[in-house]
């Protein structure tokens, strides 16, 4: 069962990509509404998708991975193959998000 990394700082960030192939960033904050409705759906998705690495970011514990990716709105969500941005949104969409994980499993 795969579970959704906390990552508190920038060096979190980047390791957590270096060591996973395929991984997604998931930008929030404590006092975001649709952040609150996508978080149960996200730790779903990172249980049914162990082959890909689902990690967490707090806008405002961690500014400067928040600043780097140039995230302006949250929910922020970035997939990345390997060390290559596969795909980027903002918003609280369940079926963009599950479209763009489906499409990075795929993705050799």
């Amino acid at each position: 069962m795969s579970s959704v990394y906390n990552l508190s700082d920038d060096s979190a960030v980047t390791k957590f990509k270096s060591i996973n192939d395929k991984s997604i960033l998931y930008f929030t904050a404590t006092w975001c509404p649709p952040c609150k409705m996508i978080k149960p759906i996200y730790e779903n998705m990172a249980k049914e998708n162990p082959e890909v690495a689902f990690g967490k970011v707090d806008i405002d514990d961690n500014a400067e991975a928040a600043a780097k990716y140039e995230i302006s709105g949250v929910p922020t969500f970035i997939l990345f193959s390997k060390d290559d941005v596969h795909g980027r949104f903002t918003g609280a969409d369940q079926n963009q998000l599950e479209k763009l994980v489906g499409d990075l499993k795929d993705s050799p």
